[in-house]
């Protein structure tokens, strides 16, 4: 093709002026490589504050156990549905870049009011004293310290559904070899991101615990804003779409006008429903979508009628049809989330209540435990990229070895078995601790080492590799190329949701079996606490969650790929995605 003879990529991305760009001067892992690297920051800055936030609020701000686990189940949960706000300011406003732009700078902004607020005494209660009752924080000392982390919380989720999407969109869909890195692009993402966790997890939670909490909010501080300065002199490399305006507005249009035409009858005909040229979607930077028989009732939508409304077009109900279909698979990978959070709340108050020292002057932070999760992680994911798919692509044919579905499945299994290893894992604490009479002593050590704990978190880690990284390659394959941003964010708000559900059991679970003068199972003692029984809980209910799984996704017909969504006429609109991005106007479109 003419396009690609001059060297221009064929996906119609555009520099940030909003001209074509030049394969072999933009792109590829170049670009991504600092792109990945704010996110390997980014990542080391949350993780080290998530990791011990529990032991902050608990020891500093001398929270409970139930309140302290169920306010940082809610401050995830807050994390990871900012990401719906980020996707609606990018589409519909600003655009990826600088919706990305915008919010990393506010989380600068966050982190030092943090670092601040964990540094000046008169923004900390005093610590306790030997004997006696621990002075709460005051009104103000919460407000400040709340007001950061949840600045934090907004700026960090509305840069997810972003920079991801930013970093995926640096391999053309239509060139064969660049098909291929995306295709292991998420992989490496998730690889990076566990990587910036498992700093964040070891060096950071040490200086928290061993030196100053200040000190490592200024480390924190200054790596982000050099990783922001180094990201912004790779601007020059970056591709970018062009953005196709409100996916959610789209999408209400179309429901709209399908209970406004519920009536009508849908022409066996496909030609007698509203379409527009291919080149008017080409100018918003999206692809047209031809007709599918999936929910065919939906059409209606698109029925041109005498009622002088002007009906969607077939892309625009495709569109939807496709976001509404990953719908139930999004619901059903919720409840793993609520399993994810316990590594940050209930498993590090088990960690602070065990034998901590590697030798006579070392000992091992508590939340830092959660270093084996993330090593974990790594070591099975370059497992699973370099041997399992390799392996499995020998029998079964497909690129990644296994579907996106399959692996999720073998996810949500390993969560399952992780949660009944956790419940095992506290008898056998539990036991140590009846057999030296420390159940009524709050403070005393249990005479076990943390690596008890060891195979729950790396069991965790493995599931995190199957599940965690399906869902986001699979809210991103499978969205319309156009609502990618959306995609990225349901990924993001499974996780969120499953926090705020975290939150919600746990308060619900405490005050029912702390009814009627029973000992409720989660107590401010930890050593007199049931933590075996909530999270044999926790087990049962995903495992009847992975049913509701295996139903959804057995009539789960997955996406398209983009030449076959385009129609019979794929080839002429290829040719005219490059040829509008040689056309297009960047005034009228933010990237």
């Amino acid at each position: 093709m003419a396009i690609d003879e001059e060297g221009l990529v064929l996906d119609g991305s555009v520099d940030l002026r909003g001209k074509p760009v030049v394969r072999e001067k933009t792109g590829g892992w170049r670009a991504c490589s600092l792109i990945i690297g704010y996110e390997f920051v980014e990542r080391m800055a949350f993780a080290g504050i998530w990791a011990n936030l529990v032991v902050y609020l608990t020891t500093k701000l001398h929270e409970g156990t139930v309140s302290s686990a169920r306010n940082v189940s809610n401050w995830t949960g807050a994390t990871w549905l900012a990401p719906l706000l980020g996707a609606y300011i990018a589409d519909t406003y600003w655009g990826r870049f600088w919706t990305f732009i915008i919010f990393s700078a506010v989380y600068i902004m966050g982190m030092g009011i943090m670092t601040l607020a964990v540094t000046l005494k008169s923004l900390r209660p005093p610590q306790c004293q030997p004997n006696e009752v621990c002075q709460k924080a005051s009104t103000l000392q919460i407000g400040v310290f709340y007001f950061a982390l949840y600045v934090l919380a907004i700026a960090s989720g509305g840069t997810k559904p972003c920079i991801s999407t930013i970093g995926a969109d640096q391999f053309d869909e239509f060139h064969p070899k660049e098909k291929l890195r995306k295709n292991r692009f998420f992989n490496w993402w998730i690889f990076v991101v566990f990587g910036g966790n498992l700093v964040g997890q070891t060096f950071l939670v040490y200086i928290q615990d061993n030196i100053s909490w200040g000190l490592a909010g200024g480390i924190m501080t200054a790596a982000l804003v050099i990783s922001y300065v180094l990201f912004m002199i790779g601007i020059p490399l970056y591709r970018h779409k062009l953005r196709a305006g409100s996916p959610l507005q789209r999408m209400a249009k179309v429901i709209g006008m399908l209970i406004k035409n519920w009536k009508v009858q849908v022409p066996k005909d496909a030609s007698c429903l509203y379409e527009v040229d291919s080149k008017e979607y080409l100018s918003e930077g999206r692809y047209p979508i031809a007709r599918t028989k999936l929910l065919r009732f939906m059409d209606k939508a698109a029925v041109q009628n005498t009622s002088g409304s002007s009906p969607c077009t077939v892309t625009d109900v495709e569109e939807t049809k496709l976001m509404l279909r990953i719908f139930p698979i999004w619901l059903a990978v919720i409840f793993p989330s609520t399993l994810l959070t316990q590594s940050a709340t209930l498993f590090v108050k088990q960690g602070m209540t065990l034998h901590r020292n590697i030798g006579p002057n070392f000992e091992i932070p508590a939340a830092s435990i959660g270093f084996f999760l993330q090593l974990s992680m790594l070591l099975s994911l370059v497992f699973y990229d370099r041997i399992l798919v390799p392996v499995c692509r020998r029998f079964t044919g497909n690129p990644r070895g296994i579907t996106i579905l399959q692996r999720m499945g073998i996810g949500m299994i390993i969560y399952t078995i992780d949660m009944g290893v956790a419940a095992i894992t506290e008898m056998k604490r539990l036991d140590v601790i009846k057999s030296h009479g420390l159940a009524d002593d709050a403070n005393a050590i249990v005479p076990r080492s943390i690596f008890i704990l060891l195979p729950q978190f790396g069991l965790m880690g493995i599931a995190e590799t199957f599940l965690e990284v399906a869902k986001l390659e699979f809210f991103y394959d499978q969205a319309p190329e156009s609502m990618q941003s959306l995609g990225t964010s349901l990924y993001a708000a499974s996780l969120g949701v499953g926090a705020f559900l975290n939150s919600v059991i746990l308060t619900a679970v405490n005050n029912v079996t702390g009814r009627k003068g029973h000992q409720s199972w989660i107590l401010d003692n930890v050593n007199a606490s049931r933590f075996h029984y909530y999270y044999a809980f926790l087990a049962i209910v995903n495992s009847l969650n992975f049913i509701y799984f295996l139903v959804v996704s057995w009539f789960y017909t997955y996406k398209r790929e983009i030449s076959q969504s385009l129609g019979e006429d794929s080839t002429k609109v290829t040719d005219d995605v490059g040829i509008n991005s040689q056309n297009v106007n960047g005034t009228h479109n933010r990237i």
